[in-house]
């Protein structure tokens, strides 16, 4: 498995060469999905496909990584809500109303 370079090189890539870091991290995304159990790896590539659309929103690079804070505290709600109530997961809140037509009005009567 790949192990990621010091930071300080990390630092240097981000600052000079966004795409090479873009692309280790492709890269290393792809090793720890491609090494995942068969029945992890759909889920792990919907996850990765999300955080790619999250990065592609970002205006820079602060702006994507205040989107990504917030989605990793989605996430983390998320996990503490299955730990301490999971039957909340599954609760529905949405309220059914009746579809009702208008009155028709014939005025040629």
């Amino acid at each position: 498995m790949q192990t990621l370079p010091p930071f300080d090189e990390l630092k240097a890539m981000a600052e000079n060469e966004p795409e090479k870091l873009d692309a280790l991290r492709l890269a290393m995304s792809e090793e720890i999905i491609i090494n995942a159990s068969a029945d992890m790896q759909p889920r792990l590539r919907a996850q990765m496909s999300h955080i790619n659309q999250v990065i592609a929103k970002g205006k820079n690079p602060n702006h994507t990584n205040i989107m990504l804070m917030a989605e990793l505290q989605q996430q983390l709600k998320r996990f503490a809500q299955a730990l301490n109530a999971p039957e909340t997961l599954t609760e529905h809140q949405a309220e059914i109303k009746p579809f009702a037509r208008p009155d028709s009005h014939d005025k040629s009567a």
